[in-house]
């Protein structure tokens, strides 16, 4: 289904507009996954734009996971799925406290699932999305891709949440903190087994890297010995070992 005919029905609905719809598309349509997990779709939008790039793409499926509170939005991401015929593409899941319970599920599910892409946009939070993080990394495969949205938001700029009595009654490092950016900038980007990091659209992007952390290191060493005839070898000697030693601890 095009995006197009997608942005049709889901015009005005919260909260992925149309540039941000056209770019997961291009990268759905790019990444072809076989198993997509996303956390976080409030009505669906992103949901129904994924699952019709993976229509056109020939096939795949998405797992989508929310609060239960979700199901009482008009329109909610079934009728939304509903509308367009792709319900095919998706299974909903909806969650009492938080979708971590249910990556708990799937960890223990013999065979376990596995994902090609993950696209986190859901509680925008240390405590959450930082614990969520770990949790998909044991699900996520070799070359999967990972994107984190709203890198750049906090409670202090939501308009929907800034003037909560709880979110008021944060610390205001907590409550003006860019929470997701934490996560992506000292878990993310540190972890020994991600690589191709980049910031787009507010959003920042990892790819679990094949073989792990060994593959993480050797790709630390082609990049400093590069710089061997710029600096001497002694000093690029040096900058491997320093390299190593941090990746390794």
């Amino acid at each position: 289904m095009k995006l197009e005919q997608i942005a049709e029905v889901v015009d005005g609905i919260p909260w992925m507009n149309t540039r941000e719809a056209a770019h997961i598309t291009s990268i759905v349509m790019e990444e072809k996954p076989d198993s997509a997990l996303e956390l976080g779709f409030k009505h669906g939008v992103s949901t129904c734009y994924m699952a019709g790039a993976l229509q056109e793409a020939g096939g795949g499926h998405i797992t989508s996971i929310d609060l239960t509170s979700a199901r009482d939005l008009e329109p909610n991401a079934d009728q939304l799925l509903d509308r367009l015929g792709l319900q095919e593409f998706v299974t909903l899941y909806y969650e009492e406290t938080s979708y971590t319970w249910r990556l708990m599920e799937m960890l223990e599910r013999d065979p376990r699932p596995s994902f090609d892409f993950c696209y986190l946009d859901g509680a925008h939070n240390w405590d959450t999305d930082g614990f969520a993080f770990f949790l998909v990394d044991k699900l996520l495969n070799d070359g999967g891709l990972l994107i984190l949205d709203d890198m750049n938001w906090s409670y202090a700029k939501s308009p929907t949440l800034q003037d909560e009595p709880w979110v008021k009654a944060m610390p205001r490092v907590q409550y003006e903190m860019p929470q997701v950016r934490k996560v992506f900038d000292l878990l993310v980007s540190e972890h020994p087994g991600y690589g191709e990091f980049r910031l787009d659209h507010g959003w920042g992007f990892a790819r679990k890297l094949k073989g792990g952390v060994s593959a993480r290191q050797s790709r630390v060493v082609t990049e400093v010995i590069r710089q061997r005839e710029q600096v001497g070898i002694g000093a690029a000697l040096l900058k491997v070992g320093s390299a190593l030693k941090r990746r390794m601890t």
